[in-house]
């Protein structure tokens, strides 16, 4: 086994690795980490459980079975796989270790049949394994919306110590004493400094647009999210799906594009026409409605008071208005 080295000497010479903790976080993570040269090991000794995760899942929640497969026999089967996997030493798996950051690589290697894939080896805690998987993921691709939701509640509840339920309560909370609507102490705390660390440390989003952008996605139908977050679905399809307002319809729309794989234009189209007969017949406008809506339009437009023409008919109408309710 290669010798070790600290970690800072390997940020000094590797851009990869100052990219993905940036320089408001290189310290924390000297201190708590270090890390091996790369090396090749066998594929069957990596295990993908996530236990530095919250919830024990990847952070990452689909890949396209379709993309992979092309990815994989086009680029990796001629030409390997040319950037390392990070893992760990398996915390509780003896001989095995435990996969941190590069899944769909690993993916791809099983599907052209790799015996061993390059890797990194890092020394990491599950707080330093679940930051370093966020970022050298976003690194790569950015995530989905729900993607980010995910990670970023599950990162402010590890440095919070608060559920997933309090952490939103909390930057609703925050959110509010910006507007003036709560206690403005709230921004003072200690919690809200970490909470603005934390953001400036990921540098993708501000606090505030995480309240107005991602937030919101909590209230989305639980069973599309559930299918997103599973992968059985990408996040624009599954997102997509969530506008049928009727719920069995929506439900058999899910189902139905998970098993026959439906391409977003086709949903596209099977939404709106859900929509459109689903859509609850407009309330007829009564009488009096309708003369005290015309009442106001006429009173509004400028232009018919100037009209000569129109005044005189005006004039004609609400003498016989004046009859009718007369009589």
């Amino acid at each position: 086994m290669s010798n070790r080295r600290q970690l800072k000497d390997a940020i000094s010479s590797n851009e990869e690795l100052s990219f993905v903790f940036g320089q408001r976080t290189t310290e924390k993570i000297i201190q708590a980490a270090a890390v091996l040269k790369e090396q090749l090991i066998k594929c069957t000794s990596i295990v993908c459980t996530f236990t530095f995760v919250p919830d024990g899942k990847p952070v990452r929640h689909y890949y396209d079975p379709e993309e992979l497969q092309k990815w994989a026999l086009n680029d990796i089967k001629p030409n390997g796989i040319r950037s390392p996997l990070w893992v760990r030493p398996h915390p509780s798996q003896s001989g095995k270790y435990e996969l941190v950051a590069g899944l769909r690589r690993l993916k791809a290697a099983a599907i052209v049949g790799l015996d061993t894939v390059p890797v990194k080896i890092f020394d990491w805690d599950d707080h330093t394994a679940f930051h370093a998987a966020i970022s050298e993921n976003t690194n790569r691709r950015d995530f989905s919306a729900l993607e980010e939701l995910d990670n970023t509640l599950r990162w402010l509840s590890i440095q919070l110590g608060y559920d997933t339920e309090e952490v939103v309560s909390f930057l609703y909370r925050m959110n509010n004493a910006t507007k003036g609507t709560t206690n403005q102490n709230v921004l003072v705390s200690q919690e809200a400094e970490q909470v603005q660390q934390i953001f400036d440390s990921f540098g993708r989003i501000t606090w505030q647009s995480f309240v107005a952008t991602r937030l919101p996605l909590l209230k989305k139908p639980v069973d599309i999210l559930n299918a997103i977050r599973q992968g059985q679905i990408h996040y624009t399809k599954g997102i997509l799906i969530a506008s049928v307002k009727d719920e069995d319809a929506r439900q058999n729309l899910l189902e139905e594009s998970i098993s026959h794989s439906l391409s977003l234009s086709v949903i596209k189209e099977r939404v709106k026409a859900l929509n459109e007969t689903t859509k609850a017949p407009s309330k007829p406008v009564s009488l009096k409605q309708r003369l005290t809506l015309t009442v106001q339009m006429a009173k509004k437009n400028q232009q018919l008071w100037n009209d000569p023409n129109k005044t005189q008919q005006l004039e004609q109408l609400l003498s016989q208005l004046e009859d009718i309710v007369k009589n």
